[in-house]
């Protein structure tokens, strides 16, 4: 059994990666800033990740084989009006952890969760690899090419056991509205229940991405800390882009009352990508990891998780 902390625990992605590192027969700690989900399998601190002495005090008490970094603020969109706490959570918060680890001399592998998103316009309409340049386009890209510039650092002068992943676009249960497929479900929901009229209002549905369900996502973290080379990157993703509109149409196909969906011009983002795909090979051939749900069951269980609430 080991033991690995997660920060951020209370997010998205955090829920679903407790569970699997649970599963998997090791010990959980928790960092939280906002309220995590009722029934954790983890040992939870509330803390905020840019308080450097609290997350000195926490790594000196509980003493982490390994580290899964998932903190920070995750929204493109977010990101465009609150530049500087992205920033500052995203980069700053990073740092801080990274220095900690350095100061209490400890050999525990650190998971740093960059993004997709660092690689801008790079390749575009090719799948991108981990050896192509990161040219960032939003606020929150800058912030995660600065936190695995970040964790390069400390591996490179300090000798700091960090893995640096950049997840593509997942999904699933438990994601907030504030994101696409989520953002449809709930609409749905709302529209079933009668508190809505049936239009949904989108931006940019052309857009292609790759898409994994979170669930195999927090799979490939767990593999991440036994399987991956010390200051490596590796792109986890499922490398199928699918085209929003279809995925949208598909949800609103389960919808249980007719649902039409509008795209309206407030709803574009000035700095989306038409085609993000990426080639997880480098990943695949260190851990054996490959995707195991269909996109098609991620959208149901995500409508499921809405009519659940």
């Amino acid at each position: 059994m080991s033991r690995i902390l997660v920060t951020g625990i209370e997010g998205f992605a955090g829920g679903h990666l407790a569970r699997q590192l649970t599963s998997a027969g090791h010990e959980v700690i928790g960092l939280h800033w906002a309220d995590a989900q009722p029934g954790l399998p983890a040992q939870l601190h509330r803390g905020d990740i840019c308080d450097f002495d609290a997350t000195r005090a926490l790594l000196e008490a509980t003493k982490p084989d390994g580290i899964i970094h998932l903190a920070g603020l995750s929204s493109v969109a977010l990101s465009e009006s609150h530049q500087m706490t992205t920033y500052e959570v995203n980069a700053l918060g990073t740092l801080k952890l990274l220095e900690a680890v350095r100061q209490l001399q400890s050999k525990c592998r650190v998971i740093l969760i960059s993004s997709a998103d660092v690689y801008g316009r790079a390749n575009v309409g090719r799948p991108l690899n981990e050896d192509l340049p990161s040219l960032p386009l939003s606020p929150y890209a800058l912030s995660k090419h600065m936190t695995a510039e970040a964790g390069r650092f400390y591996h490179r002068a300090f000798g700091l056991d960090v893995v640096i992943l950049r997840p593509f676009s997942h999904t699933g249960p438990g994601q907030t509205a504030a994101f696409v497929f989520p953002k449809v479900a709930r609409a749905i929901v709302q529209i079933e229940r009668g508190a809505a009229e049936p239009v949904i209002a989108m931006g940019n549905l052309e857009v292609r991405r790759d898409y994994t369900d979170v669930r195999d996502v927090v799979r490939a973290y767990a593999l991440a800390l036994e399987h991956c080379a010390g200051g490596e990157t590796y792109n986890v993703t499922s490398g199928k882009p699918v085209v929003i509109k279809e995925s949208v149409d598909y949800l609103c196909s389960l919808a249980r009352v007719p649902v039409q969906v509008r795209s309206s011009a407030v709803e574009f983002r000035p700095h989306d990508i038409p085609l993000l795909t990426g080639d997880p090979s480098r990943f695949m051939a260190a851990t054996g990891w490959k995707p195991e749900i269909p996109f098609t069951q991620t959208l149901s269980d995500l409508l499921e998780y809405y009519r659940s609430l």
